[in-house]
């Protein structure tokens, strides 16, 4: 059951960065257009492009962060044994906690901070915008602690090599 939420969720995440995506494209497509056709640009469409793609930033963060895609040095620790090797990821999992944590309170401060000052060619409040800042931090901070789960299972099976 849990499992099968979390397969929507995946599903859901790239759904919205395709539909976000595509609209971004069609927006700047139909700034050019009317640029270059009508001598006349689309004033809102620079700065919703600009939205967009910070919620792509993050949203593509999240799901690179699901599929383990997001850079990462482990040379050093793949000299170690098995369990280490988890124990090392194990702590890593609470640095990337820790830094997780960091990100949603500062974003969330930056929401907070930001309701009342609207962009200049829609005047949407930035504080929308910024809400994907501590919503995709917490649902990284909820994919960190699956997989850190998922370390802590490795270290303590047994039968594993030492």
């Amino acid at each position: 059951m849990l499992m099968r939420a979390y397969e929507g969720l995946q599903t859901g995440v790239r759904w919205t960065l395709c539909l976000l995506m595509s609209l971004m494209v069609v927006i700047v497509f139909a700034n050019v257009i009317a640029r270059y056709y009508l001598s006349a640009s689309l004033a809102w469409s620079e700065e919703v492009a600009r939205f967009m793609l910070i919620w792509l930033v993050f949203i593509g963060a999240v799901l690179a962060y699901v599929n383990d895609e997001h850079l990462g040095l482990d040379i050093v620790v793949r000299l170690f044994p098995r369990r280490i090797r988890y124990g090392l990821a194990v702590v890593a999992d609470l640095l990337v906690m820790v830094a997780i944590y960091l990100l949603i309170h500062g974003g969330a401060v930056l929401m907070r901070d930001s309701w009342e000052w609207g962009s200049p060619a829609t005047d949407t409040p930035y504080g929308y915008v910024y809400t994907v800042v501590p919503a995709c931090g917490i649902l990284l901070f909820l994919q960190t602690v699956g997989k850190m789960l998922g370390h802590i299972r490795v270290i303590f099976r047994t039968g594993e090599g030492a």
